[in-house]
């Protein structure tokens, strides 16, 4: 029972995961950068675990819980918490952000006025090859140039030079206000699936999914149908919602204060793409 129940465990750290790792592979966040805030979450959960269960959280029984070195704890749980990640070393940067990073801030990459200087190709002393062999960690400067192309961050000048478009490895349309509502979306449906596991059957929160396989040119369709009835539904939960809003303060501190809680709602359609199935494979079959 012990191995089925760890095995499912793996398959939801999988499922969850692989969406992830997918757009942060697409907007340059290295496996290195990735543990490091997998660490600070870790160590920020496991204190908050070790709090509401009482007693003392030391660093001792927090390694304990989270296989976090101690050491490691104390210098994780010491740094400031916000956004803004810092890596513990430039070896966890992904290194095409590396040779960028270098391009931007390293004088010798850079033209009188500060900014990213166009580059030869080849070079012995200030070119694209040199900067990429000084930032990079040893990867052959071609292939660096290669994905810095493919994401539209450098672009060539001429034949045997090339210029730096922007800073980011971002591609496509999303932007630092997107990212971050998909962050509190995608946190507020876990916040949901945490409580539903943690929680008897009636304390559960309504979760509902769907999906089937279905022919691709009913997609425009079935986007515009679920918009519009996402739209409708979030309409009434607001409506709801302020009916019963709470007032800060109208019902004091002493006995009887009701709690206060934020409420709401996510809408979201699904769509799997079939030529891919082990990204949402099922479970592992148990025997």
């Amino acid at each position: 029972m012990q191995s089925e129940f760890r095995s499912a465990l793996v398959f939801l750290c999988r499922r969850i995961l692989y969406p992830l790792v997918r757009i942060l592979v697409r907007f340059g966040i290295s496996a290195g950068e990735f543990k490091s805030i997998v660490d600070a979450v870790y160590a920020r959960a496991g204190l908050e675990y070790l709090e509401r269960a009482g007693g003392r959280a030391t660093n001792s029984r927090l390694a304990v819980i989270t296989g976090i070195n101690r050491t490691a704890l104390a210098a994780i749980l010491s740094a400031p918490q916000g956004d803004d990640f810092e890596p513990r070393s430039g070896t966890q940067l992904h290194r095409a952000a590396r040779v960028l990073n270098g391009w931007y801030d390293d004088v010798d990459f850079q033209t009188r006025s500060g900014g990213p200087a166009v580059l030869p190709i080849l070079g012995a002393r200030v070119s694209f090859q040199q900067l990429a062999q000084r930032y990079s960690g040893g990867v052959y400067h071609q292939t660096i140039l290669a994905e810095l192309e493919r994401t539209g961050a450098v672009k060539r000048t001429g034949s045997s030079k090339v210029r730096a478009v922007r800073r980011s490895l971002g591609t496509g349309g999303a932007s630092a206000d997107s990212l971050r509502a998909a962050g509190e979306v995608a946190g507020d449906l876990m916040a949901t699936l945490e409580h539903n596991l943690a929680s008897a059957a009636h304390e559960q929160l309504p979760v509902r999914a769907l999906a089937l396989r279905a022919d691709a040119r009913g997609l425009p369709l079935f986007r515009a149908q679920v918009g519009r009835r996402a739209d409708a539904l979030i309409e009434q939960i607001e409506s709801f919602l302020e009916a019963h809003r709470a007032e800060r303060g109208r019902e004091g501190s002493g006995e009887g204060a009701k709690e206060e809680l934020s409420l709401g709602a996510a809408v979201f359609a699904v769509c799997r793409d079939e030529r891919h199935p082990e990204r949402h494979a099922g479970p592992p079959k148990t025997r």
